[in-house]
Parts: C-alpha cells; sequence; structure tokens
C-alpha cells in the first residue's frame, strides 16, 4: 500500500487562509477560521441517479461504496465548524432506484458523514418518492446514525422537539430552516410531515427560533426553476421577506445548476448573503452547468454575530476512472488548475471541467473562490 504525498501552495493560500481576522460587511472577502469565529459550510443537491449507485456497488462485499467520491473535497468539509448538504434521494430502501423516484443505500449517507457533514437538508420536490415509508425509513436512517437534520418528520410531536434545528458554539446559538415549494404533486400523508415552503409557517417558525434563543438565522430553501442559471422573481422575493423575517443566510438549491449570488439589506443595513443556487453536489447529469455545483463557506463573528466573509468553492463531478477507480469523483476546479497532473482525466472532461469553472466564475463576481488546501491524492489501493 502507498500513497502519492503531493503538496501545493496554492496563490493566496498563507495571505488567504492564515490572514487576520477582518470585518468587511459590504465587500466580504477570504479569511481561515480563528478562535472567536464559526464556520458554516454548505454543499449543495446530492442526487441518487441509477448510474451512480450502479457505480458505488462493489461485488466482493455486496455493499455499496461512496466514499471515493469526496475524497477530493474532504479536507475543505474539514474546515467548517457545521457542514451542510442537501440530500435530494429517500434512503427508503431496496429495490433502489433512480429518477424519477428515487431511493439510494444507505451508504451513500455514510459517505457524507465520512466526509465530513454533520447536518443532512431533507425538504426537497424528491422527499416523498417512495411515499410515507420512504419519509420514515430516511428520518429513521438518519437518527439511527445520530446525524442531525431539518426538513421532514415522523410527526408534529416530533417536528416541535427537533425543529428549527438548532447548533451552538460558545455564545453563538444558530437557526437552521428548511423548507420545499413542493414534492412533485405526491400527498404526504398524515402523521409524516414535509416542511412547505409556506410563509405563514415560516413566520411562525422564526418565532419559535428565537424563542429558543438562535440569534442567528439561515434558511435553506428549494426553489426556483430547474436548469436556469437566474433566479427568478418569485425566488427574489421571497428572498426579500426572509431578509425582512431576521433571517441572517439564505441557501438555495433545486435548479441543479449554479445561479447567482445576491447581498440584500437588512434592516440594519447589514448585506445578508443570498446563494439562489449552489447546482449539483454529485449527479449523474452531464449537460453543461449541470455537471458540478459550489460549496460555500461563511464565517461568522461569534460575538457581534455578523458575518465576516463568504467564499465558494466550485466543485465538477468526473464521471469516469481517476487513480484505477471507475466512479463519480468530485473535483475541486482551483485544485485542478493548480494541478492538472495530480488528476488525470480524459482531455474532454478537462474541457467540460475548465467550461464549468470559467461560467462558474463569470456568474458569480461578487465573492472568492476559497484558497486552494494542500492536495494529498490517496493511490488507488489505499481505497480498497
Amino acid at each position: 500500500m502507498r500513497k502519492i504525498l503531493i503538496s501545493l501552495c496554492c496563490c493566496l493560500f498563507l495571505s488567504g487562509f492564515l490572514q487576520k481576522k477582518t470585518l468587511l460587511e459590504n465587500s466580504p472577502t477570504s479569511s481561515f477560521p480563528v478562535s472567536d469565529t464559526l464556520v458554516l459550510l454548505f454543499a449543495g443537491d446530492v442526487m441518487g441517479h441509477a448510474p451512480q449507485y450502479k457505480a458505488a456497488y462493489c461485488p466482493e462485499t455486496k455493499n455499496y461504496r461512496y466514499d471515493i467520491c469526496f475524497e477530493n473535497v474532504k479536507r475543505y468539509v474539514a474546515t467548517a465548524d457545521f457542514a451542510v448538504c442537501n440530500l435530494e434521494v429517500p434512503l427508503a430502501g431496496e429495490p433502489y432506484s433512480g429518477y424519477p423516484n428515487f431511493s439510494s443505500p444507505d451508504e451513500l449517507l455514510d459517505a457524507l458523514k465520512s466526509a465530513g457533514y454533520n447536518i443532512i437538508l431533507t425538504a426537497n420536490n424528491h422527499a416523498a418518492d417512495r411515499g410515507t415509508p420512504g419519509i420514515d425509513r430516511t428520518i429513521r436512517t438518519l437518527m439511527n446514525r445520530k446525524m442531525n437534520y431539518a426538513g421532514t418528520y415522523l410527526n408534529e410531536k416530533q417536528r416541535d422537539t427537533l425543529y428549527p434545528l438548532l447548533l451552538e458554539k460558545n455564545n453563538l446559538k444558530i437557526a437552521i430552516l428548511n423548507y420545499t415549494y413542493g414534492t412533485n404533486g405526491r400527498v404526504v400523508d398524515k402523521p409524516y410531515l414535509v416542511n412547505m415552503l409556506d410563509t405563514l409557517l415560516i413566520s411562525n417558525d422564526i418565532k419559535i427560533a428565537k424563542a429558543r434563543g438562535a440569534n442567528f438565522i439561515v434558511a435553506c430553501v428549494h426553489w426556483g426553476e430547474e436548469y436556469f442559471t437566474h433566479s427568478n422573481a418569485t425566488q427574489q422575493k421571497m428572498a426579500r421577506w426572509l431578509v425582512a423575517r431576521d433571517v441572517d443566510l439564505i441557501i438555495g438549491g433545486h435548479p441543479h445548476v449554479v445561479q447567482e449570488v445576491d447581498f440584500i439589506q437588512n434592516k440594519n443595513a447589514v448585506p445578508v448573503p443570498v446563494f439562489y443556487s449552489l447546482g449539483n453536489y454529485i449527479s449523474n447529469q452531464r449537460k453543461i452547468n449541470t455537471d458540478g455545483g459550489i460549496m460555500t463557506r461563511v464565517k461568522i463573528d461569534m460575538n457581534t454575530r455578523k458575518i465576516l466573509s463568504t467564499e465558494y468553492l466550485p466543485v465538477y463531478v468526473h464521471k469516469g476512472i481517476l487513480r484505477e477507480k471507475y466512479q463519480y469523483h468530485l473535483i475541486p476546479t482551483p485544485d485542478f488548475v493548480s494541478c492538472p497532473a495530480c488528476f488525470p482525466i480524459p482531455s474532454s472532461d478537462s474541457l467540460a471541467l475548465m467550461t464549468f469553472d470559467k461560467n462558474t466564475r463569470e456568474r458569480l463576481p461578487k465573492i472568492p473562490v476559497f484558497p486552494c488546501l494542500p492536495i494529498h491524492l490517496l493511490d488507488a489501493d489505499t481505497l480498497e
């Protein structure tokens, strides 16, 4: 068993990750978390198309292995106090299936946990793909693995107990809210609950969050039009409504492409970041703009409770062989730009990756890209 250790010093590594703390409310910039800050990290839609679980199947052990998918992003996830992703598939058990009625193996969740994600969002349009049995099993699988989650519930009592999800570090208490525009027309039978994008419900949830001591509120919203690279009027109106009700950060998903980032001033003239869509984190979609997404990192001052910086990392989904393994490999595009030899992929994929990177950067001119971290590549046999 051998390891290849390749260390890269990307530009802005020292100046970005080790720079002193700076408060720039109107133009958030990059800096590494220090002791009096809290760092949130968000990833986009975790999909489970049939080719994905087929690629993850290990015939020798007769189980599914997704860990390699996240090997190249794991070190970035580790920079956060809390890492959040949208699980856009039920864990409904066998038979597994892809679009349009998803059910993915539990090992997908295990791999997300191993990669460092400790908060899972479950309110999305595919939450009820396998009916209430799928909702039930997904929730119980999350509970069995002791993972925090928000969005779907076994009944009202459980929702009242667990929601809003509260995260704490020192004197900062963060509320995570999660809602979806719908469930593809599927009725969710009681007592099960999927948080819907309803203003009366959200208003009440915000009041409850404040009553329970939340002093920073994040709304994670499943909304928008699929494959549109710009937010629509409904998203923009809802974003303004959320900001007017003291939401401090908005993270969007569903369109399967990265949409723009905006900053909406609240009643105290503080700019609230709105990420309209983080795009696909991992999926089998290959059309332009759907073959990747962004991870976004937000640093918060725990004393002032203000956002110090926002930044993002474009992540391309390489479907194919990398280091002797066929899989869906997430590749941070700045890492590839810094060291193409570290990611020996076909020229057609290199072109697609660079196109995705270019399009994403052009769409997000208001915030910086993560500074690179040293790359630690594992040889294929270390992943056996």
